[in-house]
């Protein structure tokens, strides 16, 4: 099987319209979280949130074209001369146990991606819909057709908003928002994100390289009554690891989805405890993007690997080797290791 490798970003996030301008807020720590529309009534406030400052409000499959067309089309731009019916576009969303979520993702999302891009892609282009974890299944469809189809390079794109008035009421009923009576719970956000898939080491210049992949699935999930022992997410990562010939010692950093709930803070300790055995002599971090863009759902893979590259292109990354681990609410859990490198001749 092909070895794949990142080899751009695009970006739509309450902090940018575009990859470098999103990427250059959340390195300056800037958040796009402010007061929004979303009103708590037991506290009688206005919940905080992170929202695009698209130029209407409105929802549905309009509104996720929007944030993420603009996402694949600085894909598209860096793909050139490559047309687009030869690009095949993995489009991450949400998983269809989502609270009120938005109808016909599968069936229509796409097309109303190509109509404001004013394009076609290739056909093997597909949604898949497993949340927060879709960028590892779409990683393995994308290495699956570079393996097997003559085409030059994939975009990974994905896109959510937890906004929808709906939904943030049915979370915080669940007491997963982040409320003046709840501080276990998160920010809803929305955002649009791409990547661009080549295959490794084809190509001159900087790339971010997959050297492992891992998937599994977590029974306790975060609304099971199970004790969480983060075994899924551990045995995601062991995999992972095991693929790219390496151990935690040899990870730089961290990034991840956690985004404010006490249970992915304690299903990442889990793993770091398990699989580091003894204390790390230069420090380990955790990088989380969602800190300052919200929750961003079946986006942050995207959003996670944009921010990678970018930290190795501005050389402000704690090394060239990072762990990147999601999970979705319905238990399925991705570990990927990916190494920042240069090329000045391709193989």
């Amino acid at each position: 099987m092909v070895s794949l490798a990142i080899k751009a970003s695009g970006l739509v996030t309450a902090v940018g319209f575009n990859a470098p301008a999103s990427l250059a807020a959340i390195r300056a720590g800037l958040s796009g979280i402010k007061e929004s529309h979303l009103w708590h009534a037991p506290s009688g406030t206005y919940l905080k949130a992170a929202k695009v400052a698209l130029p209407q409000w409105w929802e549905g499959l309009g509104k996720l074209a929007e944030l993420v067309a603009p996402a694949i089309g600085e894909c598209m731009e860096a793909a050139a001369p490559t047309p687009a019916d030869s690009i095949p576009l993995l489009l991450c969303v949400a998983e269809p146990t989502r609270p009120f979520r938005t109808e016909g993702l599968e069936q229509c999302l796409v097309a109303e991606v190509e109509s404001r891009l004013d394009v076609r892609f290739h056909p093997a282009t597909q949604v898949i819909a497993r949340g927060q974890a879709s960028v590892a299944f779409a990683l393995q469809e994308a290495q699956r057709i570079l393996s097997t189809q003559r085409v030059a390079g994939c975009v990974i794109a994905g896109v959510d908003s937890l906004l929808n008035p709906r939904t943030v009421k049915e979370y915080v009923n669940r007491r997963r928002i982040l409320t003046p009576d709840n501080s276990n719970g998160f920010i809803p956000g929305e955002a649009g994100g791409a990547v661009l898939v080549v295959p490794a080491g084809r190509q001159v210049g900087s790339e971010l390289r997959l050297l492992g992949l891992g998937v599994a699935r977590e029974r306790a999930t975060i609304h099971s009554e199970e004790p969480l022992r983060g075994e899924g997410l551990t045995a995601a990562v062991k995999a992972a690891l095991q693929e790219a010939g390496l151990t935690l010692f040899e990870v730089a950093w961290r990034m991840t989805d956690v985004n404010g709930e006490h249970y992915k803070f304690k299903e990442a300790a889990f793993v770091a405890a398990r699989l580091q055995r003894k204390a790390k002599d230069v420090p380990f971090d955790l990088w989380h993007p969602i800190e300052y863009v919200g929750e961003i759902g079946a986006a942050i893979g995207p959003c996670v690997l944009a921010w990678a590259l970018h930290a190795g292109q501005k050389r402000y990354a704690p090394g060239e080797v990072a762990l990147c681990h999601f999970g979705s609410d319905e238990g399925e859990r991705a570990a990927l290791v990916v190494k920042y490198e240069e090329r000045s001749n391709p193989r």
